[in-house]
């Protein structure tokens, strides 16, 4: 695909490498000087760009880990839960009630998390009915299977297990009444591409989130 040299989060136009040094699978450098983002953070906010704001400024969000690819002036309120600090929030055991948010935001935080499904159940509980989930973990595009090793490995970042595209049918057993898309999206400097997934319980909700991305990304996955 074409590359573009400005950033869709803040329309900077220099970036180096990453964490490490490391470069894109394309060979660019990732990181955006002005804002920080990754390609990860550019997918997302492709993605998001195509949900009205005035569909988000009506929503009660959480945030697990603040990042740059969601504006906080989107929701009617944005909570943000950042590990290790007072406004933690246990995704075991998350201390709020049934039906809270209209929107939950989780992105590369499952695959730090040991007992997965139960932090999915817990997610999906403080979703209102016609709420969604917008998750991501990294790169299931490159991978069919998950390898789950049982203990946080060091060498990858303390991640529990590498998710595979079988995460839809793993997480599909948790809540079984539960819709999902999938849509594939790119980051306009490097050219990675990668996948992001919707949840909810609400078949309107899935349908209009179709008819949001329809025309703009490819929805690979829909159940």
């Amino acid at each position: 695909m074409t590359t573009q040299s400005t950033c869709n989060i803040c329309n900077g136009n220099d970036f180096t490498e990453g964490p490490l040094g490391r470069l894109s699978l394309s060979g660019k450098k990732p990181t955006c000087t002005s804002c920080g983002s990754l390609e990860r953070h550019r997918i997302l906010r492709t993605a998001w760009s195509l949900i009205s704001i005035n569909h988000l400024r009506k929503k009660k969000a959480l945030q697990f880990s603040s990042d740059p690819s969601v504006d906080k002036t989107w929701f009617r309120e944005l909570e943000i839960s950042t590990y290790g600090y007072k406004n933690s929030i246990d995704i075991q055991n998350i201390d709020r009630k049934d039906a809270h948010y209209d929107i939950v935001i989780c992105n590369q935080i499952l695959e730090h998390v040991a007992d997965d499904k139960t932090a999915f159940a817990e997610l999906m509980r403080i979703l209102k009915p016609n709420g969604f989930l917008q998750m991501t973990v990294p790169n299931p595009i490159m991978r069919q299977t998950t390898e789950d090793w049982g203990y946080p490995k060091e060498d990858f970042h303390g991640h529990y297990r590498h998710y595979g595209l079988d995460l839809i049918e793993y997480f599909q057993a948790v809540t079984p009444s539960i819709y999902m898309i999938c849509v594939k999206a790119s980051d306009e400097i490097t050219g990675t591409q990668d996948y992001v997934f919707f949840w909810t319980q609400n078949q309107e909700t899935k349908e209009y989130l179709i008819d949001c991305f329809s025309g703009h990304l490819e929805i690979a996955h829909s159940i």
